[in-house]
């Protein structure tokens, strides 16, 4: 695939990702009053209403609806890319989390449905507490793992692995505060980063598509067109990513991140000697090798200003001519969250049955 082409799309999509972020987890600024409703106002009251959750569920799902890729048959990699279209077509990858902050633990259930000639459901429950991390041995018949250790879990403790690196654990990583925080001023840098007339909007909650049981007050919806598509991405690159690490350059962040100064510096020189003029032709070029269809991110707000539903659609077409590629892509993703500050249940609690690092390395298989 063209490399404009795929540097595009993949601005693009982490432009998605940075604005749903913002949208929607532990941020932003508490100063918006109940007066202000512009689309913005809207989601700074919800991130700041996320910010105070100490326990959650979300069930989350991204499926790809629709992937073709037309190659020519007699290129070296016609086969293999049909084989990895045909898996990835219609996918679902699903997954349910658990989450309190005190004591801190979290559970996250993985599904992975695979369709075509290889389907086949994965299935990968994650455990998380302060300091370890236990993750279940999947049962995969392409995977041939000893049944001694199927279905046990690989018990992580993250103090050793430091250890083990000659480095020191770094409490602040995983305190769920600090990630709050860190949330909150990125997500505030990111907003602010992206026109409101051009980009955000109020939908009317009737027209939005909600899930059975979701009700919600208002939607504000992130969208990119194709007559925005080149903002967008010269925002990405020229104003919210110098912010991003503007927001990082700080002592508590370093710190927290495993960053250094020389580090952050780095990034900013690399994004300081980004080529405009290039940029701005091959984003002119853009047209002739991405269309996109929609590229939508919604987030719905209930009474409270809480963010409790949020959903993105993205579909495009591609072209490269200089392979004879060409292709289609559709997909959706989704998260909803439920019991939020409430008592929660976890189905699989802190593991007994476990294996340590160590044990598994020694084992021969």
């Amino acid at each position: 695939m063209n490399k404009k082409l795929f540097g595009s799309f993949s601005a693009l999509a982490l432009t998605g990702a940075l604005v749903l972020s913002g949208c929607g987890s532990n941020a932003a600024n508490p100063a918006a009053t109940k007066a202000e409703e512009s689309p913005k106002a809207l989601l700074k009251s919800s991130v700041a209403s996320a910010s105070q959750m100490t326990s959650y569920q979300m069930d989350s799902n991204f499926t790809i609806n629709e992937l073709t890729v037309t190659v020519p048959p007699s290129s070296m990699d016609s086969t293999s890319v049909n084989q990895v279209v045909s898996m990835l077509k219609g996918a679902e990858f699903n997954v349910k989390t658990v989450y309190q902050g005190d004591p801190m633990q979290a559970e996250m259930n993985l599904e992975v449905k695979l369709k075509g000639d290889m389907e086949m459901t994965i299935k990968l429950p994650i455990v998380m507490t302060k300091e370890k991390m236990y993750i279940k041995v999947p049962n995969i018949a392409l995977l041939p793992l000893p049944q001694s250790i199927v279905g046990k879990f690989i018990e992580i403790d993250m103090k050793e692995l430091a250890a083990q690196q000659g480095a020191e654990f770094n409490e602040a990583m995983l305190d769920p505060k600090n990630s709050q925080k860190l949330s909150s001023d990125l997500s505030a840098a990111v907003l602010d980063s992206f026109d409101e007339g051009k980009y955000f909007k109020k939908v009317a909650v009737g027209d939005a598509g909600l899930p059975e049981g979701v009700t919600a007050e208002d939607v504000v919806r992130f969208e990119v067109t194709n007559d925005n598509v080149k903002d967008a991405i010269t925002t990405l690159v020229n104003v919210a990513l110098p912010k991003v690490i503007e927001t990082l350059d700080t002592p508590e962040y370093r710190e927290m991140l495993g960053l250094t100064e020389q580090d952050l510096q780095d990034a900013k020189s690399e994004l300081s000697t980004t080529d405009n003029e290039q940029m701005n032709k091959d984003l002119d070029e853009l047209k002739n090798y991405l269309t996109v269809n929609t590229f939508q991110l919604d987030t719905a707000l209930n009474k409270d200003k809480f963010p409790i539903h949020q959903k993105m659609v993205v579909d495009v077409n591609f072209t490269d001519a200089e392979s004879d590629t060409s292709g289609k892509m559709s997909m959706t993703g989704s998260s909803t969250y439920s019991k939020v500050n409430e008592a929660q249940t976890f189905e699989v609690g802190v593991p007994t049955e476990t294996i340590t690092l160590d044990e598994l390395e020694n084992m021969n298989f």
